[in-house]
């Protein structure tokens, strides 16, 4: 008797999705018939001492009539039901996201070493590739992706670089990077969603060989380390090499050749990028009170202009100011109204130079002697990585409303990070 009072009750529930979510095409007539069939089997199923089969029947009676009025609701399948659930599931998913915690993943290393972003591991000729059993390892601890450009051809590796001429098509994208590289529609999240990338061409000779990576990641300082370790960087051996005039930077097509030579089937270059850290940011707490200096902060470029062209993206910096606040960058302290910021401790450690921090660089607006004053409902968002930091001294000041939220919490990867942001 229990398992068929259970029966009944699903079969009630059965019916009142199918009134509630199909009653505007179904006739008054079919209506009528399903109130008094849902009566029936309702009143039936609460007598305890009830006719089992008089319930049985009524429930017969009720389960026909959910078969021709149902439409797609009735019988209930795998798919209609999982679907529903798993359309709650993903506005449960986009409230949270959108007014609560949202994720994010640190693209760059404009705040290291606070955050890192993606970073490469170089494998040198001498190393042996990761087995399978590495790379998946590698992938579940630090979210590492393996790269590897094989030589169908024995030769000297070459490497093409952007022009430095003024009329150059180049110019927009030669300020993300010196290598050169074209932007490429891709995929990620194992091929579900779509993604800009990076396309770098290697040659040896005259053979061409390509290599996607993520828009977000810059080959320059790999190849430095992999093909010019004597090097002080790619940019600055691009100049010296065109005032010793082996290199013609101005020309269309500039190409660097390497000293390094490959065997056919060799790797040109192979390394793993490992994922920049993951984190929740507190979308909530901003509504309530007032973002402060120190604070960690998220937020979107859209509308801010001097950023990549207005290129829609999330960025994640420390707020070194807000309106009202004068800022100056001396010996790389960064003062606030004449006195050292010392909120939180990137801004002393940048101070001390402690560790990998090396202080607060005079750039552009915070130039040397130069004093900035914020507007009001604006901050000044400053790398903890100065010199490696696409920041407010280049482009100005994030309004208020461009801000997202404050960093709280780095889930991903498991490294000495793991934890409380700072």
């Amino acid at each position: 008797m229990g398992k068929l009072h259970k029966q009944a009750k699903e079969l009630l529930h059965a019916a009142t999705k199918v009134y509630h979510y199909r009653r505007d095409v179904i006739s008054e007539g079919r209506l009528e018939e399903l109130d008094k069939a849902v009566e029936e089997v309702d009143t039936l199923s609460k007598k305890k001492d009830g006719e089992l089969q008089a319930l049985e029947a009524a429930m017969d009676r009720l389960d026909a009539l959910l078969r021709k009025i149902g439409g797609k609701m009735y019988p209930k399948t795998f798919w209609n039901d999982n679907i529903e659930v798993g359309l709650v599931a993903a506005i449960l998913v986009i409230g949270v996201r959108t007014f609560f915690f949202q994720p994010f993943i640190i693209p760059t290393n404009s705040m290291y070493p606070t955050y890192s972003g993606m970073n490469a591991v170089i494998y040198e000729d001498a190393d042996p590739s990761p087995s399978t059993s590495e790379k998946v390892a590698n992938k579940l601890g630090l979210g590492a992706t393996h790269f590897r450009l094989d030589s169908p051809k024995a030769g000297n590796v070459r490497i093409p670089v952007f022009s430095q001429a003024a009329n150059s098509p180049d110019q927009d994208l030669n300020q993300l990077g010196v290598a050169r590289f074209s932007v490429v529609n891709g995929r990620k999240w194992f091929g579900i969603l779509p993604a800009k990338k990076r396309e770098y061409v290697f040659y040896v000779d005259d053979q061409p060989l390509t290599l996607r990576v993520p828009y977000e990641f810059n080959l320059d300082d790999l190849i430095t380390d992999v093909f010019f370790p004597e090097a002080q960087s790619l940019g600055q051996l691009r100049y010296e090499m065109h005032q010793a005039r082996t290199l013609d930077a101005l020309s269309d097509n500039p190409i660097i050749a390497t000293k390094k030579s490959v065997d056919a089937g060799a790797p040109v270059i192979e390394f793993d990028i490992t994922l920049g850290d993951a984190l929740f940011v507190d979308r909530l707490s901003y509504h309530f009170k007032r973002p402060a200096a120190g604070d960690p902060f998220v937020f979107r470029t859209r509308n801010i202009p001097g950023i990549e062209g207005g290129v829609d993206k999330y960025y994640i910096k420390r707020i070194g100011g807000v309106g009202g606040e004068t800022l100056e960058i001396i010996n790389g302290t960064l003062y606030v109204d004449g006195e050292p910021r010392d909120e939180v401790e990137a801004f002393e450690r940048n101070a001390r130079r402690d560790d990998e921090y090396n202080g607060y660089i005079n750039r552009n607006l915070l130039g040397e002697g130069r004093e900035l004053t914020i507007p009001e409902d604006s901050y000044v968002a400053l790398g903890d990585n100065s010199g490696n930091s696409l920041d407010s001294r280049y482009w100005g000041f994030v309004p208020d409303e461009a801000v997202i939220g404050k960093a709280i919490f780095i889930y991903y990867p498991f490294t000495k990070r793991w934890g409380v942001a700072e």
